[in-house]
């Protein structure tokens, strides 16, 4: 928590400083109460009860000659009504600043994001498996153009990660340089070295030394939008262990099919581990809760997705995905598969009134533990705004899990039931 507040204070520093600029800042008050039929996740003993969670949300923005700032944290309680678990309290967030020291020459970047994963995926996401994790990044970017458009570019970059419960803290030092080709105002081709140092504060876990080398292939058309890095990838590590190398890889494209319809495709193949994963931010969709947190090995990660958007009119619009994603460890018995499948359908009512529904389904195979297991989710929400600042939020879930492995079954089904209201106290009203 002490670095969390030492970012905190900069952040805020940096907010007080630029007071004088165009900088927007907000507060919203908000109040979330769920109504929940299985707060443990159970497949008997289900607890039924109330979970209240008061909060203020707090917000800046800037965007000027000097320097970009974007940031966006919530604060809650979360107040459990049978005392199953204990109530705490819950910080996310995300920010991020970006420092134009020398114009087209010199940038300073620093950014911080606190998010909740579980501790361990296998297991329900409940609060006692669940803690929050943070990044915190800054370093210097030096820009030269050696020969027409192409730039050439060295950076560094300083990162402290860690979380709350697990002994998986870290600091990693990252330097890169980069020649960018930019062959026409469309297409721009990349050569890039990276040297990565991670060191963990824990010594049972090795210290990593990654040496990556790879091109990159950039196109930015007025349909189509596609982007292409490949190279090799050496990952050296301490305590005795064996090196790791091999392709790693990743693309993705976006195809504005028609005034109406967008594609989007994406894979990947990296050699990464769990100090780089944890991200996510405040939104509670974007939250983690599928990744462990509490590991720090080397794994090779594939994964891919495909999605697919439709606006019938500027009020409704439907989009589906579905996404896979394998890690395969080096060491240890934590292999898992993922393929997850996704629809989401919204529709503006009226101007004040917005309707949104979406259902999930995904399959978790840990292999080396003997978990396979199915689960699906299912969510409508109706959002009303009260003037310029007041909205109200009403939404009815379910979820449920089923088993399929060896394992000691864990199947369990839950109906959800949440209020939410947010009012706008100061910044811009809707």
């Amino acid at each position: 928590m002490h670095r969390f507040k030492l970012a905190a204070i900069a952040a805020g520093c940096l907010i007080l400083s630029g007071t004088t600029y165009a900088l927007e800042f907000g507060v919203i008050l908000s109040e979330e109460s769920e109504y929940t039929t299985n707060s443990g996740q159970t497949d008997n003993d289900e607890v039924e009860e109330w979970i209240h969670s008061p909060g203020i949300e707090l917000s800046a923005e800037h965007e000027g000659p000097a320097y970009d700032l974007n940031l966006d944290y919530r604060f809650a309680r979360e107040i459990y009504q049978q005392d199953l678990f204990d109530d705490q309290n819950e910080v996310t967030g995300v920010a991020d600043v970006a420092w134009r020291v020398l114009p087209e020459r010199l940038d300073f970047v620093a950014s911080h994001t606190r998010t909740q994963s579980a501790i361990r995926a296998i297991a329900a996401a409940t609060p006692d498996n669940r803690q929050e994790t943070y990044t915190t990044s800054a370093g210097p970017i030096l820009r030269f153009n050696p020969r027409g458009n192409d730039q050439l570019e060295f950076q560094y970059q300083w990162f402290d990660r860690g979380a709350e419960e697990s002994d998986v803290d870290s600091i990693t030092h990252e330097s890169s340089a980069r020649y960018i080709v930019a062959s026409s105002q469309t297409n721009s081709f990349v050569l890039e070295a990276i040297n990565r140092q991670v060191q963990y504060d824990n010594g049972l876990i090795p210290d990593l030394e990654y040496d990556i080398a790879r091109v990159g292939w950039l196109r930015t058309g007025a349909d189509v939008t596609f982007s292409f890095y490949g190279g090799f990838n050496n990952v050296q590590r301490t305590n005795d262990r064996d090196d790791v190398d091999g392709f790693s890889g990743q693309a993705e494209l976006e195809w504005q099919a028609n005034s109406r319809t967008t594609l989007t495709l994406s894979g990947a193949r990296e050699m990464r581990d769990q100090s780089e994963r944890l991200t996510s931010g405040r939104v509670a969709e974007d939250l983690d809760y599928l990744v462990s947190s509490d590991l720090g090995e080397v794994f090779t990660n594939t994964r891919g997705s495909l999605g697919i958007a439709y606006a019938f009119d500027s009020t409704t619009s439907i989009s589906a995905a579905i996404s896979f994603d394998e890690e395969d460890y080096e060491d240890v018995g934590r292999d898992s598969e993922s393929i997850t499948t996704s629809l989401v359908f919204s529709r503006a009512l009226n101007n004040r009134t917005d309707l949104a529904f979406s259902i999930s389904n995904s399959n978790q195979d840990f292999m080396d533990e003997g978990d396979d297991s199915d689960r699906l989710t299912v969510d409508l929400n109706v959002s009303r705004s009260f003037g310029r600042r007041l909205d109200l939020v009403v939404g009815l879930g379910y979820e449920e899990r089923d088993d399929n492995g060896d394992a000691l079954s864990r199947g369990y089904e839950e109906w959800i039931a949440t209020i939410s209201l947010r009012y706008v106290l100061t910044g811009a009203e809707r």
